[in-house]
């Protein structure tokens, strides 16, 4: 050995002894929600981390595509906990204080079928099973506290997948500060733009009707809790609610609105994408290369189905794509029931939604404005034209125009052929929305970290030092009253009020001295 080769080894052999070595952990990734699109991201972040030599166990409603599975990822399918997607969706959709009681409606029929999740035999066997142990939890987060109780049951710490900005209930739970005054905090008060008198009042009236509905909403999920983990043998639910230590969330400062962060509040958007896209199927390959004009893409998504549409919707936008110059890949719900046959237009019931994005190309993407699909267009610098349903849907278009990333559509009566072809002919033509979408594309990748490193890094953090108890804000465990000073508030006004009594008692004391005095010396003289 050279002395080149022993000064080499010399310099290495601190480093290789001072990093920590990394051993797998058991995390059990409980993800209950019905909607496929949120497995999306979700099960990016899991893979992840069986890609990092962790054992997981995932618990799912759905099942799982091919390519989400890994040989250190358990699977485990439930035959109970599911409930309808479109309805959740519909009952926070263009919401007004007349519809409150939809709203708890809702509440109540969501809680319920998550609830079924903790009887399915699958979920019995896994709490039951006394050599299940786990270093920490995910949990793809769609309201159920309840289910913090398997934080409880497992005693580790609980890390939260989010598929949206962090709102207040989420804020809540890792004791985020609101910042009602420009940042969104409810589903019922979307907005683009969180600015405004207009704003701020929706903030305030919407929160009001978040608190008065996640009472309600715990009060049934205390006794859910209460039922399932029994306070002989748990802690409390208000306890249980402290295991939640970190959550994930898919969103980036970049996408705006920027706001302050309590260092457990971690910004993953766009997980799920790669910086090159995989290849295409070679049909879809073949098809997209040989389009001498470009290709548009189509797709309503999962959640979005035939019959959530106005009638002829479909048959409208055929009826604009098909005489197109450009090709169309067409996502359908069934290959057989499609509106036309026209020899520009691939239908097929699945395709690789962000690889296709990702294809050079793709000159156009129309959707239906979902945060995935959005986030995906954005990644790979496509422009959009949307047609939002329900949900966030229009938030999200509405933030497309005006940044000029694309055009929206509005989905009524009123959705004509001809506005269809403006839209499309408009976002095509006119370079402006891929010269702004693909200079959100390079702010949006330019990143410290890549994404999934840092959501590996933050996580095994937190199975490090057992849930970081150091990163946690005193606000997970403060009072309503205590968060907002309110007793601080009430205390100084009782102290002015006691002051201006004082104040007011003297000053008649004095003027009754005065006058008293005036009054003597006026009767002497």
């Amino acid at each position: 050995m050279n002395w080149y080769s022993l000064i080499k080894f010399y310099t290495i052999l601190p480093l290789c002894l001072v990093i920590p070595c990394s051993e797998g952990a058991n995390i059990l990734a409980f993800l209950p929600s019905s909607s496929p699109s949120h497995l999306v991201s979700q099960m990016a972040v899991v893979k992840e981390m069986a890609q990092r030599n962790h054992n997981v166990t995932v618990v799912s409603v759905l099942p799982l595509k091919s390519e989400w599975l890994h040989p250190s990822i358990t699977y485990i399918k439930l035959d109970r906990g599911h409930f309808d997607m479109y309805l959740a969706m519909k009952a926070i959709t263009n919401f007004n204080l007349a519809r409150i009681w939809d709203l708890m409606q809702f509440y109540e029929d969501t809680t319920l079928s998550l609830a079924d999740c903790l009887e399915d035999p699958q979920m019995l066997e896994l709490r039951n099973n006394s050599g299940n142990n786990f270093d920490l939890i995910l949990y793809g987060y769609i309201f159920g506290d309840f289910f913090f109780g398997l934080g409880e049951h497992f005693d580790c710490p609980v890390a939260l997948l989010w598929s949206n900005v962090p709102l207040g209930y989420v804020m809540r739970l890792i004791g985020n500060p609101y910042e009602i005054s420009y940042s969104i905090v409810s589903m019922l008060n979307l907005a683009t733009h969180p600015t405004g008198f207009r704003f701020r009042l929706n903030n305030v009236l919407t929160l009001g009707v978040d608190f008065v509905t996640t009472a309600v909403r715990e009060y049934m999920e205390r006794s859910i809790y209460e039922k399932h983990f029994p306070s002989d043998r748990y802690a409390s639910y208000e306890k249980a609610k402290e295991r939640v230590t970190m959550v994930l969330f898919s969103h980036h400062f970049s996408e705006k609105p920027v706001r302050p962060l309590v260092p457990g509040l971690i910004e993953i958007g766009g997980i799920h994408l790669n910086e090159e896209p995989k290849p295409l199927p070679k049909d879809i390959e073949d098809f997209v290369t040989s389009a001498k004009h470009g290709v548009i893409f189509f797709s309503l998504g999962t959640n979005v189905k035939t019959t959530h549409l106005q009638p002829q919707t479909l048959e409208k936008i055929y009826n604009v794509l098909s005489k197109l110059p450009q090709k169309v890949l067409w996502k359908c719900d069934d290959e057989s029931k499609v509106p036309g046959n026209s020899s520009n237009i691939l239908f097929r019931k699945w395709m690789p939604q962000a690889d296709i994005l990702g294809h050079p190309n793709v000159k156009l993407f129309f959707g239906h404005g979902g945060k995935g699909g959005i986030t995906e267009a954005k990644f790979y610098g496509v422009p959009m034209v949307g047609l939002p349903i329900f949900g966030d849907q229009p938030m999200n278009m509405e933030e497309v125009v005006q940044k000029a990333y694309g055009l929206s559509l509005n989905h009524d009566r009123t959705l004509s052929e001809e506005l269809i072809l403006n839209a499309v002919k408009e976002v095509l033509e006119n370079n402006t929305y891929t010269n702004n979408v693909k200079k959100f594309s390079n702010l949006y990748r330019d990143r410290p970290l890549k994404i999934k490193d840092n959501a590996v890094y933050w996580l095994e953090y937190l199975i490090r030092y057992k849930g970081a108890p150091h990163l946690q804000s005193p606000l997970k465990t403060m009072s309503f009253v205590e968060a907002n000073n309110l007793d601080v508030f009430a205390c100084l006004f009782v102290g002015l009020y006691l002051v201006f009594q004082i104040m007011k008692f003297s000053a008649k004391l004095v003027f009754r001295l005065v006058c008293g005095t005036s009054r003597q010396k006026t009767k002497k003289d």
